[in-house]
């Protein structure tokens, strides 16, 4: 009996393993992001997105919210079709899991069908792309777009036709309307596209940027109004050497491993930077030295010209991120090139196929699982990590409240305080303030309404986000608590900050 062992017959086969591979791993990371994504809290930024939900999509364009208007518009229809407030972050759990293999298929144009399988497993289990799939954001999207963009920036590599630019220039232009800052992954690959290309491709290539310089001309009219008015965004994040150590840090835990952010802000704004670093460091290079592992073990199976580009789509984000964040409101934010997993990932899974005799890779492989594995377990179970928990904020008021009438609850500022009553009962008086260190408050106007509403009560709650020392809106929040004579009850997780007030006149101002 013969049989076909031809490359043809080969390659089939090897294709056929890989893809019930692709539809394994996506299978059990679908189950993996779907796990308790209803149980947290909705965080202030998608309360925002569920009270402003419009399908109007004249209206989004040109309506101040930091993003441009496609992924508010798409979440807004998927919002109602659903009809469900956890419309948006099912949406991001499709977008999660629709990326894996997408990345897969990178990992193998990079080393073949084995390294395409361990970059989707790789990315399955990663903490970071884990969160982002189960937050009703765009980061979702944006990964999943910016890997689109990318395989299809690898095919021109090899294939020059109008049809191959054509799919790029509709990936590229959506990337950029869902997310602003998806046009940092088409600066690098515009750049490293335009440095390969030669003669006639190098026309197209010219030709394909102007096309899409155009395209993106009516976005301009949606960012300008992001810019025009911070309002109550104010977050400015500066930049320094740890920022961009913290960066790379994230992508790999989601910051859910060793000290919570919220420490470390604490410590730096008590003048701890050093301790805050020491305390870090133990974690940073258990999380950090297997991903320098496995990127050394593929440095040597990659070609020379995917050297460049993996180096380049790994390296220069944060770079270009920091020179684009000087004209956005909240600063230098790492989340802004959260699809850099992608490229890293992949080449990960090319340093993880040469584990074979080599047992630092093959541990450096179980160490990434690992922490991927028990990052994402301790955000769900330890409330250490947990930065909104506004579930606890109304199971800590029905518990101390004991005045047998509907509790009264402030929350500033407008933005984080709309986040942190959403999730109150119906029947609670609930009322926003504001807390902008750049602008006149509206106390005097609001809280004596919200007095007499509350009467009879004796007293009310004041639910604040917590600031480290030094932020100009810690100082505002303090101000308020200092004019409600307002006394901290507790700290409920991370940035939460709850207070206990009298109700009387004196205290809720004239």
């Amino acid at each position: 009996m013969s049989s076909d062992t031809s490359p043809q017959s080969r390659d089939r086969s090897c294709g056929r393993v890989f893809w019930m591979a692709i539809v394994i791993i996506t299978a059990l990371a679908a189950g993996w992001r779907a796990w308790r994504i209803e149980t947290p809290s909705f965080d202030n930024d998608e309360v925002w997105q569920i009270v402003h939900c419009e399908t109007d999509l004249t209206k989004q364009w040109y309506r101040h919210d930091n993003f441009p208007p496609l992924y508010h518009w798409v979440v807004s229809l998927f919002f109602a079709a659903a009809k469900t407030d956890q419309a948006a972050r099912w949406f991001s759990l499709l977008c999660g899991v629709a990326t894996i293999p997408l990345v897969g298929m990178l990992g193998r144009r990079l080393g073949g069908a084995a390294a395409g399988v361990a970059a989707a497993g790789l990315i399955a289990v990663s903490a970071n792309h884990v969160l982002m799939s189960q937050l009703g954001r765009a980061y979702a999207p944006l990964i999943l777009l910016a890997a689109v963009t990318m395989l299809l920036a690898w095919r021109l590599r090899e294939r020059d036709s109008w049809g191959d630019w054509a799919a790029f220039l509709i990936a590229a232009w959506t990337l950029v309307a869902t997310h602003y800052f998806g046009g940092v992954l088409l600066i690098i690959l515009g750049g490293l596209l335009l440095a390969e290309k030669r003669g006639k491709a190098l026309g197209r290539a010219i030709a394909a940027a102007v096309i899409l310089a155009i395209a993106g001309l009516p976005l301009v009219g949606s960012l300008r109004a992001d810019l025009a008015d911070s309002g109550e965004f104010f977050h400015h994040v500066g930049f320094d050497s740890e920022a961009y150590a913290m960066g790379y840090l994230w992508l790999v835990t989601g910051n859910t491993l060793g000290p919570s952010v919220s420490d470390l802000r604490e410590m730096t704004s008590l003048g701890q930077k050093r301790e805050a670093i020491v305390a870090m460091a133990p974690w940073a290079l258990a999380a950090i030295a297997p991903v320098a592992v496995l990127l050394l073990a593929a440095w040597g199976r990659l070609k020379s010209g995917d050297r460049v580009w993996i180096a380049a789509l790994v390296l220069a984000p944060p770079l270009v991120v920091l020179a684009a964040s000087s004209v956005v409101s909240t600063g230098f934010t790492y989340r802004y090139y959260v699809w850099v997993l992608v490229p890293l990932t992949a080449a990960m899974g090319v340093g993880a196929t040469t584990m074979r005799g080599r047992p630092i890779v093959m541990a450096s492989t179980t160490a990434l699982i690992a922490f991927g594995v028990g990052a994402t377990l301790n955000r769900h179970l330890d409330p250490y990590y947990c930065e909104n928990d506004f579930h606890a904020v109304a199971a800590l008021i029905e518990r101390l409240d004991l005045e047998n009438k509907p509790p009264a609850v402030l929350g500033a500022p407008l933005h984080y305080g709309e986040g942190a009553l959403y999730g109150l009962p119906d029947d609670w008086l609930k009322l926003t303030v504001s807390a902008h260190p750049e602008a006149e408050q509206d106390w005097d106007a609001k809280l004596p309404d919200f007095a007499r509403e509350a009467a009879p009560r004796e007293t009310a709650w004041l639910v604040t986000q917590w600031f480290p020392i030094g932020h100009p809106q810690r100082a505002v929040c303090d101000r308020l608590v200092e004019r409600l004579n307002a006394n901290l009850v507790e700290r409920v997780s991370s940035t939460v900050m709850v207070y206990r007030f009298a109700i009387d006149q004196s205290a809720a101002g004239p």
